[in-house]
């Protein structure tokens, strides 16, 4: 190829041609990874209710596991963590309770909801409950409302 805008759109095709199949690989890896943890939710639900609630409990955990461990590896991690502080950029405060002895101001006491982050990006801030100065929220309106 002699015309430089042709070979140009070739190179760019072809660049596109690859990332495609990059993603549809990427793609079809976690399906699979999925369809391993719904396999072991149908082998679950096949042997029916447990008499034993401890047992189906673990079992419950053990795919949970699973599940996250599939998560994991494949680069996304959990955010928010109790004891932490909490910031505005990973947690979201749902709720603000007077701090209890030891704690600091805006440590994170408790997790509603674990946030998440893939590639240093946070696909959901953590909704959290923290600690905050009981002067704070005896003066102000704080307590059991939300604040970002």
């Amino acid at each position: 190829m002699s015309d430089p805008t042709a070979r140009l759109a070739y190179e760019h095709a072809r660049a596109l041609a690859a990332r495609d199949a990059a993603h549809r690989a990427l793609t079809e890896r976690l399906l699979l990874r999925f369809a391993d943890v719904l396999d072991s939710f149908d082998r679950l639900l096949a042997d029916g209710a447990a008499s034993d609630v401890e047992t189906y409990r673990r079992s419950l955990a053990l795919i949970a596991g699973q599940l996250e461990a599939a998560l994991t590896e494949e680069g996304m991690e959990g955010v928010g963590r109790v004891g932490e502080w909490a910031e505005p950029a990973t947690h979201h405060v749902a709720e603000v309770r007077p701090a209890p002895p030891g704690a600091g101001d805006d440590e994170v006491l408790e997790i509603l909801q674990r946030g998440y982050r893939y590639r240093g990006h946070v696909l959901r801030a953590a909704r959290v409950v923290v600690a905050v100065d009981g002067d704070t929220v005896k003066h102000g309106t704080q307590q059991g409302t939300e604040r970002e």
